[in-house]
């Protein structure tokens, strides 16, 4: 009976072995993770691009206050400021004996490129006012955060004394280090 069941070879009148039942052969989970992770990652990818450079920008042009004109334009002016750095200035504060010291970087910001180049040609000497101001200074002045702006302001005043084309617009203390 089970001969009967299966089915015949037309030309051998043998019976035919049933086929191998078939199984899904989907893709192993290392092939979708190799493959689709990457994938996925450049789509986040594209999506924060689209959203950040296109959608954000439009929608937030619309929810500006009146106000913004007027800081956009003093974003313009900023934008045409030059910034000089003096890296490094290291000294002793007064009243140490050379047991403590400060290490500080100082940005200078100038109206004009003129000016920068001027700043920059006369590097030596604004290092020498700067190492005169804060060598001049007690560690209680410089460590006390309230004593920075007057400090700036000192800076700010010896360093326009230097300059011949223009003032200088701020002082910036990037890093201030007392040892």
């Amino acid at each position: 009976m089970a001969k009967d069941a299966l089915p015949l070879d037309p030309k051998s009148q043998q019976p035919v072995p049933a086929p191998a039942p078939e199984t899904k052969t989907g893709m192993p989970l290392k092939k979708i993770l190799m493959f689709g992770g990457p994938i996925v990652v450049v789509q986040i990818v594209i999506i924060y691009f689209l959203v950040t450079k296109f959608i954000a920008p439009s929608t937030g042009q619309t929810l500006e206050s009146p106000s913004s004109a007027v800081q956009e334009k003093k974003g313009q002016e900023h934008q045409t400021t030059q910034i000089v750095v003096i890296k490094d200035v290291i000294v002793n504060p007064a009243g140490t004996n050379g047991s403590r010291l400060l290490v500080t970087t100082i940005g200078l910001e100038v109206p004009t490129i003129e000016a920068k180049v001027e700043l920059e040609q006369k590097e030596v000497q604004t290092r020498d006012i700067l190492v005169t101001v804060l060598s001049g200074k007690r560690l209680e002045d410089l460590a006390a955060p309230e004593q920075r702006e007057a400090l700036r302001e000192e800076i700010c005043q010896r360093v326009n004394k230097l300059l011949q084309s223009s003032k200088l617009k701020n002082v910036y203390i990037s890093k201030f280090i007392i040892q």
